[in-house]
């Protein structure tokens, strides 16, 4: 077993033999221990980047409610057309633009992977940022797990960014880094992503967490 410790009352413990995860919470009342699944499987009916984010809406609009989980959209810029992230989470006056990237070939070496983490979390974090840009230059019509289409205003919402890497074998130790963006940021595998919504059963919770 190894551990990464993550703060001075929670760790959480990886078994390589059999891909289990538990988060381990040392608290006043005593020891807590969560058992951290594999994400929930991708729809075979599409390819795999557009698999993971359904999967990622799915989770999302589950636990959470559908009612915060909105579909991409289209804006104009200049002659062409640019997506408005591959989904938004809006809750009250908080919002996060998730940016979801796919590893569709097998796994290489750690330093491989790592390199592609890298390179993709930095490509997430622009676009992420691009698409708070447009969306306070322009408010957007956006289509939520319902169907109800809401004006999105980018002035209205106090923004975060969350790069969602869909990857069965994250090395050890890896930690992203990129430029700061302007708003809060971080990267989630899809397992902890489905573990959050699954643990908090709230899209609020999960924002303010």
């Amino acid at each position: 077993m190894s551990a990464v410790t993550v703060s001075d009352a929670l760790w959480r413990f990886t078994d390589p033999g059999n891909d289990s995860v538990s988060l381990i919470i040392e608290t006043p009342a005593g020891t807590h221990v969560r058992r951290i699944p594999r994400a929930m499987p991708l729809p075979t009916d599409v390819e795999p980047g557009i698999g993971a984010e359904k999967a990622a809406h799915t989770a999302a609009a589950t636990w959470g409610l559908p009612d915060f989980v909105f579909q991409s959209s289209l804006t104009r810029k200049g002659s062409g057309q640019r997506e408005l992230g591959d989904r938004l989470l809006l809750s009250g006056k908080r919002g996060a633009v998730i940016q979801i990237k796919s590893r569709t070939v097998k796994p290489k070496g750690d330093e491989e992977e790592r390199a592609w983490i890298q390179k993709v979390t930095k490509k997430a974090m622009s676009q992420a940022k691009g698409t708070v840009r447009m969306l306070r230059l322009q408010a957007a019509d956006m289509v939520n797990g319902r169907g109800t289409t809401l004006s999105v205003a980018g002035h209205a919402y106090e923004w975060m960014a969350v790069s969602l890497l869909d990857h069965e074998h994250v090395p050890d130790e890896t930690v992203p880094r990129f430029e700061p963006i302007g708003m809060p940021a971080l990267t989630l595998t899809r397992r902890d992503w489905d573990f959050l919504f699954d643990q908090l059963r709230s899209t609020t919770a999960v924002l303010d967490y």
